[in-house]
This record gives structure tokens, C-alpha cells and sequence, in this order.
């Protein structure tokens, strides 16, 4: 089809080319082609990241849920607020803590070098995989989500109510993320405006480290601890996320049943 005749698409048909773009590289590079791609994505950037993101981002839920609780939080502050349509603000904020969680991910898998760790069946090297990445990821939003809140007088109980609904094992991903990211880390992330170090992540580290060292010293719970099992599986004790670590994180997650 000639350029000329794809942007005389009706409206509803160029939003369609939008949503099967692999990922918003693609968006963006197809929203500076002509005015009328432009003109759409800024009528229709909701549907659009609604229908990329799923492939894109593989905490969507969790990531959303940020989104959410940082909006709410900023509601009583409307200084912070950035100026433009919601909807842009919106996609444009998702794809940022996209982009630390991501950052983040990336130091961890360096951080970890996991590969000396473990091989595969046939004996190689087994490099870091895509779904212990994701799990990563998933903390890395909830420890920030839980900082948000806590950090935001009005949803203060929120956060206590997020950590009430955590499973043991859950508790135990968050503090590990909460405990690499306070100490094992440069905090190198000018470029994506990521702040470990900031009051609202020493706030979501303190809310959870406090939950799971009381989930650890009540008396039902009391027992070897994992990590000194695991020390030799995983760089220095880690092991929530990796996946032949998670026979602890079943067993956690037993004794939480008891």
C-alpha cells in the first residue's frame, strides 16, 4: 500500500497498527512517521499501551498497580503534578519505571553471575533466565510500590495492608530484592532517573525487612535459616529467585502453612 494511501487510514485503523507494534520502539518510531500516526497516538495512547505492554513488560499487573499507587499519592500534591493529558502522563510514567525496573534487573544479573553457579543438563554454563528475571522485576515494584505508600500519609495503611496479604515466600523475594538493592549495588542510575537510595525505597526497605524478620523470629517459624543452606547456590545467600533455588522458597512457604 502506497505511504500516501496507509495515512488516509480511518482512525480506528491506524490505532490497530499501533497496538500490534512489537514494542514502543516501534510506537514511537511509527507516531514520528506523519502527522495523522502522531495525531493518533496522542488520541489514543490508553488502548495503545493497554494492548503493547502485555508483550512488552511481564509484571503488567505489578507495574500498573505502581502506577496506580503513584497517582494516588501525588493526588494531595498537585505541584508535583506534570502538565498534559492524563493519558499521556500515564503511558509516559509506565514506560519510565519500565525503564528502572529494567535498569535494576540488568545490575542484578551482573551482580549475581549466577552462571558460576549452576549448569545446565548438559553441563554448560547456565546464564540468567527470562522468568527469574521477571521475578526480580515483580519485587522490584512491590518493594517500590510499598515506599510510595508508605511515604504518603493517606495511604500509610495501605502499605501495611499489602504486606499483610504477602505470603511467606512472597515476603521473603521482597526483602531479598530489598536487601540486594540497599547494599549490593553502585546505585548508578542517573540515566533512568532511578533513586535506591531516595526516601520512598529506604522507606519500602525498612516496611519489609521489619515483616519478614518478625515473620523469621516467631516461634512457629523458628528453624535453620534458608539462606544459610543455600549460601553455596547462589552469590552471597540469594536464592528467591533463581529457579534452582526454589525448593526454599517452597520451604518457606510450608512452614507458613503450618
Amino acid at each position: 500500500m502506497p505511504a500516501s494511501s496507509f495515512t488516509s487510514l480511518p482512525t480506528e485503523l491506524i490505532c490497530q497498527v499501533f497496538q500490534w507494534s512489537d514494542d514502543f520502539s516501534a510506537v514511537a518510531a511509527l507516531a514520528q512517521t506523519a502527522r495523522v500516526f502522531y495525531n493518533s497516538w496522542r488520541e489514543n495512547p490508553t488502548p495503545i499501551c493497554r494492548a503493547v505492554a502485555p508483550r512488552v513488560l511481564s509484571n503488567i499487573g505489578a507495574a500498573e498497580r505502581l502506577l496506580n499507587v503513584q497517582e494516588e499519592a501525588e493526588a494531595e500534591s498537585p505541584a508535583q503534578h506534570e502538565q498534559g493529558p492524563k493519558s499521556i502522563i500515564r503511558a509516559k510514567r509506565l514506560l519510565a519505571n519500565a525503564r528502572c525496573a529494567s535498569a535494576a534487573s540488568n545490575r542484578w544479573v551482573q551482580f549475581c553471575q549466577i552462571e558460576h553457579f549452576r549448569n545446565d543438563s548438559e553441563g554448560n554454563l547456565a546464564p540468567m533466565r527470562p522468568h527469574e528475571i521477571a521475578r526480580f522485576e515483580h519485587a522490584f515494584y512491590c518493594v517500590w510500590t510499598i515506599g510510595t505508600m508508605a511515604k504518603a500519609p493517606h495511604l500509610q495503611k495501605q502499605a501495611s495492608a499489602f504486606l499483610d496479604q504477602a505470603s511467606p515466600a512472597d515476603l521473603a523475594r521482597l526483602d531479598e530484592l530489598a536487601t540486594w538493592a540497599s547494599n549490593y549495588n553502585d546505585n548508578d542510575f542517573e540515566s533512568v532517573g532511578l533513586d535506591l537510595e531516595s526516601e520512598i525505597w529506604r522507606a519500602g526497605y525498612s516496611l519489609v525487612s521489619d515483616r519478614w524478620s518478625a515473620w523469621q523470629a516467631s516461634e512457629e517459624n523458628k528453624g535453620p535459616r534458608i539462606y544459610m543452606a543455600s549460601k553455596y547456590e547462589g552469590p552471597i545467600g540469594f536464592f528467591a529467585f533463581f529457579d534452582h533455588t526454589q525448593r526454599w522458597i517452597d520451604m518457606i512457604e510450608e512452614n507458613g502453612k503450618k
